[in-house]
């Protein structure tokens, strides 16, 4: 499948916040009346997320973060008052910039804003806490493992890593019709017709992961514990993994 990163900077430019959570009200015209909810959920989100990993896995060290696939910084910024410095990356200019003036307006200081690349070069060292959420499943799988490694590289030992992935498309149509927006030229413009939208929005291409792979990635990383917990998100059946990375 083709690269996505084209596709997430015509969204980074176009509908930043509708590419980061696909719903009506977070699309560019609605985004103003509801920044405000677009950012609680991801306060909610990440207070959830840090209490169901120390509630199972202990104290979690507080000093560094990275958020893979930061868009316009909706888990980056409350990273950065649940830790003292967050590193954010994202493939698409047009999101970081969104994401910089989101932090200047939250008063989110600790927070740097980098561009993305497969090998993660603009995330030297390792961190406290790693997060990919609704990130991977957008990168074809090969690409996506490769990626998935090195982020579990990034892990401080004795530090903690949360992942998402999607696993099933549900529905033989559903299938079908994802596999040819993506490989069959015209398909993508005849569906974005049919759904109101521009001729030439951009593709959010969904990759659903094989589970054994991802889980060996991982442990050949040394997270081999792990908080296992799905969520459907519209047609797509995902999972969201928890895990610490050993000591050495």
């Amino acid at each position: 499948m083709l690269s996505t990163d084209k596709a997430w900077e015509k969204f980074g430019r176009e509908n930043p916040y509708y590419g980061v959570l696909a719903e009506e009200r977070f699309t560019a015209p609605q985004i103003g009346d509801n920044r405000d909810v677009f950012f609680e959920s991801g306060r909610a989100f990440l207070a959830g997320l840090l209490r169901r990993y120390e509630g199972h896995f202990g104290a979690l060290p507080r000093g560094s973060a990275l958020d893979h696939g930061c868009g316009v910084g909706r888990l980056t910024l409350p990273l950065g008052t649940a830790f003292e410095r967050v590193t954010g990356l994202d493939v698409s200019p047009s999101m970081l910039a969104e994401a910089k003036a989101n932090a200047e307006r939250l008063f989110v200081a600790n927070v740097d804003f980098k561009l993305a690349d497969d090998r993660l070069s603009n995330a030297a060292g390792q961190f406290d806490f790693v997060n990919s959420y609704i990130t991977l499943q957008h990168i074809p799988v090969r690409r996506g493992l490769s990626i998935l490694a090195r982020l579990v590289e990034r892990v401080r030992p004795g530090g903690g890593l949360h992942v998402h992935v999607s696993i099933r498309t549900d529905g033989l149509p559903s299938r079908a019709l994802w596999w040819a927006s993506h490989h069959i030229p015209g398909v993508k413009i005849w569906q974005n017709i049919c759904a109101g939208r521009p001729w030439n929005a951009p593709a959010m291409q969904m990759n659903d992961y094989p589970m054994g792979e991802v889980i060996v990635a991982l442990a050949s990383g040394g997270v081999s514990e792990f908080l296992v917990a799905t969520e459907q998100h519209a047609k797509f059946l995902t999972v969201s993994v928890i895990g610490k990375r050993r000591q050495i």
